[in-house]
């Protein structure tokens, strides 16, 4: 058992990154690197606002979030504990990034193609949500993703065209990690998210490009991301077949 051992790492607090989420990637990098094992207890809410300096709100929602994604379990009255592995599956995420937990980062059963990228003009739906002027250009981001070898997910994202050098000067362009952490890290923090999932027949394109019969089920998910002004800065559809991943959703109650 390791669960004696506390979480190390420092707080950015110059970062636009909430305190919440920087304190989860420290317990979720200790978790991977074998310090805490499955079962093992984490520190209390207690021992964690004290070596970081946060309020106990803050640790909590930390909390929330790991259990939320299923790194964590919270037992009452006896703290959080480091849950077992998890089933195979993407998560998508209300309040977070899509495929925010393993999807675009360090798991190496995952792989990201890009097949193009750059400025097109934005179809009237996308200059819409992102609140562009008629003749806007936006920079389209295609990708196609799979699962331990097997092509699971074709994704469009339709971003500010100001994010295309950003994206160009990073390892996203070259198919690996993560875009959200990307813009993140760029000042896009984002502080909401819409996503509606529909089921929908692959038609012969998206037949050839996901290795499946045209006609055969696949899940259509669309999605918005703001920032804290209310500005839509991605707007992305991405269609998965769900023979091969189980898409989870995350959601949290409305407060108040």
């Amino acid at each position: 058992m390791h669960g004696s051992l506390g979480i190390t790492g420092r707080i950015d607090r110059s970062s636009p990154e909430p305190y919440y989420m920087q304190l989860s990637r420290l317990v979720e990098a200790q978790i991977e690197a074998g310090d805490f094992a499955a079962g093992d207890r984490l520190p209390s809410e207690t021992e964690l606002c004290r070596s970081f300096d946060l309020a106990r709100s803050t640790v909590r929602e930390t909390l929330r979030s790991l259990q939320d994604r299923g790194i964590i379990k919270m037992v009452p009255r006896r703290g959080a504990f480091v849950a077992g592995p998890k089933p195979a599956g993407w998560l998508l995420q209300v309040a977070e990034g899509f495929f925010e937990g393993k999807v675009d980062h360090e798991n190496e059963s995952v792989e990201t193609r890009v097949l193009s990228a750059g400025l097109k003009a934005a179809p009237p739906d996308v200059r819409e949500a992102l609140g562009l002027p008629e003749g806007a250009q936006v920079y389209v981001l295609r990708r196609l993703r799979s699962l331990d070898g097997k092509t699971a997910m074709y994704s469009i994202n339709y971003l500010l065209p100001e994010l295309q050098p950003i994206i160009e000067e990073s390892a996203v362009i070259r198919g690996r990690g993560s875009l959200n952490r990307l813009l993140r890290e760029a000042g896009y923090q984002l502080a909401g998210a819409r996503r509606s999932v529909e089921a929908v027949s692959a038609d012969d394109d998206l037949a050839k490009k996901l290795g499946v019969a045209e006609g055969d089920p696949l899940l259509l998910v669309t999605s918005q991301s703001w920032g804290p002004d209310n500005r839509v800065f991605d707007h992305y559809t991405s269609w998965l077949r769900s023979d091969v991943v189980k898409v989870t959703v995350v959601a949290k109650a409305a407060e108040g």
